[in-house]
Protein backbone atom coordinates (compact mmCIF):
# COMPACT_ATOMS: atom_id res chain seq x y z
CA UNK A 1 0.00 0.00 0.00
CA UNK A 2 3.31 2.38 0.47
CA UNK A 3 4.39 1.74 -2.44
CA UNK A 4 1.70 2.64 -4.40
CA UNK A 5 0.75 5.92 -2.43
CA UNK A 6 4.37 6.40 -3.07
CA UNK A 7 4.19 5.45 -6.44
CA UNK A 8 1.47 7.67 -7.21
CA UNK A 9 2.96 10.81 -5.48
CA UNK A 10 5.57 10.16 -7.29
CA UNK A 11 3.44 10.38 -11.12
CA UNK A 12 1.59 13.38 -10.08
CA UNK A 13 4.82 15.65 -8.97
CA UNK A 14 6.33 14.21 -12.59
CA UNK A 15 3.33 15.45 -14.19
CA UNK A 16 3.02 18.78 -12.98
CA UNK A 17 6.80 19.49 -13.13
CA UNK A 18 6.15 18.41 -17.20
CA UNK A 19 3.48 21.14 -17.15
CA UNK A 20 3.95 23.31 -20.61
CA UNK A 21 2.12 25.98 -18.78
CA UNK A 22 2.41 29.56 -17.39
CA UNK A 23 1.27 32.59 -16.21
CA UNK A 24 0.65 34.85 -19.03
CA UNK A 25 2.98 36.95 -19.30
CA UNK A 26 2.67 41.00 -20.14
CA UNK A 27 5.37 43.73 -20.39
CA UNK A 28 5.02 47.42 -19.54
CA UNK A 29 8.50 49.06 -20.26
CA UNK A 30 9.28 52.81 -19.87
CA UNK A 31 11.42 54.34 -22.56
CA UNK A 32 14.55 56.03 -20.63
CA UNK A 33 13.95 59.60 -20.77
CA UNK A 34 16.91 60.59 -22.32
CA UNK A 35 16.27 58.17 -25.11
CA UNK A 36 13.09 59.58 -25.52
CA UNK A 37 11.84 61.51 -28.62
CA UNK A 38 8.62 61.30 -30.14
CA UNK A 39 6.45 58.28 -30.36
CA UNK A 40 7.65 57.90 -34.09
CA UNK A 41 11.10 56.28 -32.58
CA UNK A 42 9.39 53.94 -30.46
CA UNK A 43 7.03 52.98 -33.34
CA UNK A 44 10.01 52.33 -35.62
CA UNK A 45 11.71 50.68 -32.76
CA UNK A 46 8.47 48.07 -32.40
CA UNK A 47 8.23 47.35 -36.70
CA UNK A 48 11.62 46.44 -36.48
CA UNK A 49 11.88 44.11 -33.44
CA UNK A 50 8.13 42.44 -34.96
CA UNK A 51 9.70 42.37 -38.55
CA UNK A 52 13.02 40.88 -37.14
CA UNK A 53 10.95 37.94 -35.13
CA UNK A 54 8.44 36.90 -37.79
CA UNK A 55 5.52 38.69 -36.39
CA UNK A 56 2.72 40.29 -38.43
CA UNK A 57 1.61 43.96 -38.50
CA UNK A 58 -2.19 43.85 -38.49
CA UNK A 59 -3.18 47.36 -37.69
CA UNK A 60 -1.55 50.44 -36.00
CA UNK A 61 -3.81 53.58 -35.12
CA UNK A 62 -0.40 55.38 -33.90
CA UNK A 63 -1.04 54.82 -30.40
CA UNK A 64 -1.69 51.20 -30.36
CA UNK A 65 -0.27 48.03 -32.56
CA UNK A 66 -1.82 44.67 -33.25
CA UNK A 67 0.21 42.07 -34.43
CA UNK A 68 -0.12 38.43 -35.06
CA UNK A 69 2.48 35.17 -35.05
CA UNK A 70 1.54 32.00 -36.74
CA UNK A 71 4.13 29.07 -35.79
CA UNK A 72 3.36 26.35 -38.29
CA UNK A 73 -0.58 27.65 -39.05
CA UNK A 74 -0.54 25.33 -35.59
CA UNK A 75 -0.07 28.07 -33.26
CA UNK A 76 -1.19 31.35 -33.22
CA UNK A 77 -1.19 34.54 -30.84
CA UNK A 78 -1.96 37.75 -31.22
CA UNK A 79 -1.17 40.57 -28.83
CA UNK A 80 -1.94 44.68 -28.75
CA UNK A 81 1.49 47.07 -28.42
CA UNK A 82 0.44 50.14 -26.85
CA UNK A 83 2.99 52.94 -26.69
CA UNK A 84 3.76 56.31 -26.74
CA UNK A 85 7.60 58.09 -26.61
CA UNK A 86 7.96 57.07 -23.37
CA UNK A 87 6.80 54.04 -22.61
CA UNK A 88 5.53 50.24 -24.55
CA UNK A 89 3.32 47.25 -23.33
CA UNK A 90 2.75 44.11 -24.89
CA UNK A 91 -0.77 41.80 -23.80
CA UNK A 92 -2.38 38.85 -25.15
CA UNK A 93 -5.12 39.53 -26.98
CA UNK A 94 -6.09 35.93 -28.29
CA UNK A 95 -4.31 32.61 -29.25
CA UNK A 96 -5.20 29.41 -30.64
CA UNK A 97 -3.18 25.96 -29.81
CA UNK A 98 -1.88 27.06 -26.88
CA UNK A 99 -3.70 26.02 -24.55
CA UNK A 100 -4.55 29.87 -23.09
CA UNK A 101 -6.81 29.35 -20.10
CA UNK A 102 -8.78 32.43 -19.09
CA UNK A 103 -9.61 31.19 -15.12
CA UNK A 104 -6.20 30.12 -14.79
CA UNK A 105 -4.88 32.98 -16.82
CA UNK A 106 -2.18 30.57 -18.31
CA UNK A 107 -0.60 29.86 -21.85
CA UNK A 108 1.99 27.50 -23.05
CA UNK A 109 5.48 28.65 -22.19
CA UNK A 110 6.13 29.30 -25.37
CA UNK A 111 3.74 32.27 -25.79
CA UNK A 112 6.06 33.81 -23.07
CA UNK A 113 9.80 32.94 -24.53
CA UNK A 114 8.00 34.93 -28.07
CA UNK A 115 6.99 37.78 -25.91
CA UNK A 116 9.93 38.44 -24.16
CA UNK A 117 12.02 38.10 -26.85
CA UNK A 118 10.33 40.88 -28.34
CA UNK A 119 10.79 42.55 -25.62
CA UNK A 120 14.17 42.44 -25.73
CA UNK A 121 14.62 43.25 -29.36
CA UNK A 122 12.79 46.44 -28.65
CA UNK A 123 14.72 47.31 -26.02
CA UNK A 124 18.07 46.84 -28.08
CA UNK A 125 16.26 49.18 -31.25
CA UNK A 126 15.44 51.89 -28.47
CA UNK A 127 19.16 51.50 -26.96
CA UNK A 128 20.98 52.16 -30.71
CA UNK A 129 18.37 54.65 -31.95
CA UNK A 130 19.76 58.25 -31.99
Amino acid sequence: MRKTGFALSLCAFVLVGCSTAAPVMSISQTVNTQQAGDSMRTQTAIYEALQGRGWQLQSDDGQKIMARYNKQDRHVAVIQIDYSAYQYSIKHVSSQGLGYNVKRNSIHRNFNRWVKNLEMDINSKLSFMP
